[in-house]
């Protein structure tokens, strides 16, 4: 396919776009002053995408202030009035990184208001006075309050402009303070900066203007706001569009997002698998009907160059922004540029690089599950974001600069074509390794192969599909319809095995079990299921096999013997999946207990009663474990030569761990 309109440059206010194509904010910014640890992979990781052809790269935000407005994870206050010392030279360093390889810098920043961090003496301000549902009073804000915020707003852009930075992103939505403002949910006001939309855009107009007259008119403003609270009674597409043409031309790019940060995957702030691409594209078409001077730019689950390049040529946008996409392939527009589009990896918005807040009812935090504080903090914390399921070059604990390499080169033998495998064949060949991989069956793929079937992984599908032909242009040797045996390990004499076999399915001794189905056999024939299921295991792969089969007109019923579906899932995916559940009317049973399976149904006992749910076809889903004995002999045919396991032979876990732990093994062969 043709991108003209996609690698079309722009110009505004003197700076030019060198295509349509934007790297959103993905990270705090501040994780820079307050994490010296992740520090440089901050830096790496705006590097990459400026390097990888983005037009434009942002930082992430940086609250206005350090009183009432103060922001997640911020220790101590910075100095914006400041223009030296190393709290200025590290925000410097972000724009010397992202223009050194020719993209414009922005840096964004933010007022959270009603919703902002409390820290004592400071109470957050808002529109109105009132009590937050954690107990917190915010303040309504009066004429001596917005004009200390507005010069904050001034203070920070005239810092930005110091440090090198072409544009600023003032970010205004996902229910920060000129949100709150706009929506007639949370500004009740009966002033001047109430009612009517001309009165409350009042205040977000003075914000937008303090931010012009610190930049200056040769600086870039990007305002991202939601097109929608996505919450009864909350700002609607039609509020915001009023507000746009308020502000039409006194911002250069209205980047249009959604919903609200505290409820970021129900409001659709941040899109998952089960939701459509371009989430917000008609909301942005009708943004860019309404005004005549700002540029739009559209985020929301974008991963497909063909999307793009239709939404610029139709007129809906004049940029697409990529947020999680940055991290699943940074290169994303030199591929675009390049004629290689099928060789990017399309985020598959699993969550795993920004896990977000527990929303769904039936959640509970990790701590509440048996983590510990430590464990908590591996997961929700900077320094533990940006890790992605596909990419394994991406994480703010790990972000290499370049794959290094080989100190000595070594024949390997991987044993299994799955992910793991094949990432593993695929790192070690760009390594220099000399690499046989041996899959046992005549696909390659391993357990995702599913995604062949089900709609609703159309994402996980391409990056199956992208890695074999990944695989195969590697230069590995491959060899299909093949099990690693004694004959196979001395004929091919490798310097090392990384196994990569998989998992048997458990299979408990469940009286009548073995007339059921096993979830993932469902994939290969859903016709030959009935019109009742239940299905016994409601974790993960329990409920997606569910939805799947809900999807496609089946009454399902689930059931789990703890007290919450899909435990070993959190915060954004899990609240996607049960809320996805919810719609599709799928029946749960908790702290139920599977007695036994029968051809007309299965009995449970929840609660010391045995109940008979009826069905047409029985499913168990009751996880996946290491094979000891298929692990033993592949010990014992291996001798002396050393053998890595990876992914669920390992240790039973998710597509990012397999990925990962393909990509290390082949990064660890031929070092010292």
């Amino acid at each position: 396919m043709s991108y003209e309109h996609l690698l079309s440059p722009l110009t505004i206010r003197g700076k030019v776009y060198r295509n349509r194509m934007i790297a959103a904010p993905t990270l705090f910014a501040h994780s820079v002053y307050f994490i010296p640890k992740i520090r440089e992979n901050v830096y790496r990781m705006v590097e990459k995408r400026a390097a990888g052809g983005f037009a434009a790269v942002s930082t992430g935000e940086l609250p206005v202030n350090f009183e009432e407005g103060i922001a997640a994870f911020v220790e101590r206050p910075i100095d914006y009035t400041k223009y030296e010392g190393e709290d200025f030279e590290l925000t410097k360093e972000y724009a010397d990184r992202i223009k050194r390889h020719g993209a414009l810098a922005y840096l964004e920043f933010c007022h959270e208001g009603s919703m902002a961090e409390a820290k004592d003496p400071y109470v957050p301000w808002g529109p109105v006075d009132y009590v937050r549902e954690d107990g917190v009073q915010v303040h309504a804000l009066n004429e001596e309050m917005m004009a200390k915020i507005c010069k904050d707003f001034y203070n920070i852009s005239v810092y930005a402009k110091k440090c090198g930075f072409d544009g600023v992103l003032l970010h205004g939505g996902h229910g920060f303070l000129p949100q709150q403002f706009i929506s007639p949910l949370t500004n009740t006001r009966t002033d001047a900066y109430g009612g009517s939309i001309e009165n409350r855009s009042r205040f977000p107009r003075r914000l937008i203007e303090a931010v012009r007259q610190g930049i200056g008119e040769d600086m870039i403003l990007e305002f991202r706001f939601s097109a929608e609270d996505g919450v009864p009674g909350g700002m609607t597409i039609d509020d915001t569009v009023g507000f746009m043409k308020e502000i039409d031309g006194l911002v250069d790019i209205i980047h249009v997002s959604n919903g609200l940060k505290w409820r970021g995957n129900h409001t659709k702030t941040f899109s998952s698998f089960l939701d459509i691409h371009g989430i917000n594209v008609e909301y942005a078409k009708k943004i860019k009907d309404a005004v005549k001077l700002s540029k739009v730019a559209v985020i929301g689950g974008l991963n497909d160059p063909d999307m793009c390049e239709e939404i610029i040529a139709s007129g809906a946008a004049d940029f697409v922004e990529f947020g999680r996409q940055g991290f699943a392939d940074p290169q994303f527009p030199n591929k675009v540029r390049d004629g290689k589009a099928d060789e990017i990896r399309r985020c598959v918005r699993c969550f795993q690089c920004y896990p977000g807040s527990f929303e769904h009812p039936t959640d509970k935090p990790l701590t509440e599950r048996g983590y510990t504080q430590e464990e908590f903090l591996k997961i929700f914390n900077p320094a533990a974001m940006g890790r992605c399921a596909i990419n394994p070059e991406s994480g703010l604990e790990f972000y290499p600069e370049t794959i290094p390499p080989v100190f000595e080169k070594e024949k390997i033998l991987i044993a299994g074509g799955g992910v793991g495998g094949m990432q593993a064949a695929i790192t070690a060949c760009q390594r220099g390794h000399e690499v046989v991989l041996a899959e046992g069956s005549d696909v390659l793929g391993g357990t995702i192969n599913f995604t062949d079937t089900d709609d609703d992984k159309t994402d996980l599908r391409n990056f199956k599909n992208l890695l074999i032909r990944e695989v195969k242009k590697s230069g590995a040797k491959i060899l299909m319809n093949t099990k690693v045996t004694k004959e196979l390990i001395e004929d091919v004499a490798p310097d090392r095995i990384i196994a990569a076999v998989g998992a048997k399915i458990v299979c408990p001794p469940i009286p009548g079990i073995e007339g059921a189905k096993n979830a993932l056999e469902v994939y290969a024939d859903p016709d030959a299921v009935g019109k009742r299921v239940v299905l016994v295991g409601g974790g993960l792969v329990g409920c997606e096999v569910g939805i799947f089969l809900a999807h496609r007109g089946h009454e399902v019923t689930v059931v789990e013997m703890q007290d919450m579906m899909a435990p070993e899932t959190f915060a954004y995916y899990r609240n996607a999946l049960l809320e996805n559940m919810d719609k599709c009317g799928i029946y749960q049973y908790l702290n139920a207990r599977c007695e036994k399976f029968e051809a007309d149904g299965v009995t449970v006992n929840q609660e010391g009663k045995s109940v008979k749910i009826p069905a047409d076809t029985c499913i168990y889903s009751m996880g996946m474990r290491a094979d000891d004995n298929e692990k033993a002999a592949i010990l014992e045919m291996a001798g002396d030569i050393p053998v890595v396991w990876i992914g669920d032979c390992k240790k039973a876990g998710k597509l990012g761990d397999a990925v990962r732990d393909g990509y290390m093994a082949a990064m660890e062969a031929g070092t010292r």
